[in-house]
């Protein structure tokens, strides 16, 4: 299916201006990610991602069986637009001044001094090194997410566009076996209920590639025992539950906006429903990723 930018503007427009009306969501963090995510946008129209030739692709059998279509770590990305978007993030980060201002102050520090390059910093997020992030967490504890939000805010338009690309190249299923990424293999940040049939469909926590999985089972063990697994809602809240599973104290937040009119936009419903993550883990449920936007 090709990327309409004009309706993924207004579902944009729409979406933050809704973010505008909660409470518990400071308007600096709104404007931030206001200005951040539509950068984005503009730049997940202009990615140039190109599918090497001898990029290793699991074979459609293993596909079928749970595999992924690419290993993470191999996942190819525009490196000159997410270089060039990471300096501007940065820049947008140390206009705003604070905890945030700060820490990207000193990534453009050591960017600077060659002490750290655009290259080695994605190349570390794409092995998902918790050790290098953690040292940075370390060094600037008021915003400890910080340098793995410019990275990955970063790259996030072309890891998108790469997941079109590849998403044409996977075997046709209607609910694949795992409930993980059936192009990259990462677990889900939210999922949603689609048509009269409720259907559920998956958002990549990585890629943001959208696919089906099990409307009965946890995406991240696999439980399929119905006592096992169950969903709460809390009122002020419409459009959104959250699904627990019993077996491995996981959740996962599910948007259901099929008898209202608001449009889901998951990376952005997941801070609309922060309120939901809060409860959660006063029952004792912990998220199986992080959140969108990591902080």
């Amino acid at each position: 299916m090709q990327f309409d930018m004009d309706k993924a503007q207004r579902r944009l427009d729409r979406k933050i201006a809704q973010l505008r009306t909660k409470s518990y969501i400071s308007e600096d963090v709104i404007s931030l990610l206001d200005e951040v995510a539509h950068r984005q946008l503009l730049a997940r129209g202009e990615a140039n991602v190109t599918v090497p030739v001898d990029l290793e692709m699991a074979p459609v059998e293993a596909v079928l069986q749970g595999m992924s279509l690419v290993a993470r770590e191999e996942f190819p990305f525009d490196i000159d637009q997410a270089t060039a978007l990471l300096e501007a993030f940065i820049g947008i980060l140390v206009a705003k001044g604070g905890p945030l201002g700060d820490a990207a102050a000193g990534v453009r520090a050591v960017l600077d001094s060659g002490e750290l390059t655009a290259e080695t910093l994605f190349r570390h997020f794409l092995d998902d090194d918790t050790r290098f992030f953690g040292i940075w967490a370390e060094r600037y504890p008021e915003a400890p997410r910080t340098l793995a939000f410019l990275a990955f805010s970063a790259m996030i338009p072309s890891l998108e566009a790469t997941a079109d690309v590849l998403a044409a190249q996977l075997p046709d299923m209607k609910v694949p076996v795992s409930g993980s990424c059936p192009i990259c293999g990462s677990l889900p940040l939210i999922s949603s209920l689609k048509k009269k049939e409720g259907l559920r469909h998956a958002t990549c926590s990585f890629c943001r590639h959208e696919y089906r999985i099990k409307r009965i089972a946890c995406p991240v063990c696999g439980e399929e025992d119905q006592k096992k697994l169950t969903f709460f809602t809390v009122e002020e809240e419409p459009g959104f539950r959250v699904d627990v599973c019993e077996s491995c104290k996981t959740y996962i937040k599910t948007i259901d906006f099929r008898e209202l009119d608001r449009v889901a936009v998951p990376v952005l419903d997941d801070l609309d429903s922060l309120a939901l993550d809060y409860v959660a883990a006063g029952q004792g449920y912990r998220r199986a990723t992080l959140s969108a936007w990591g902080f």
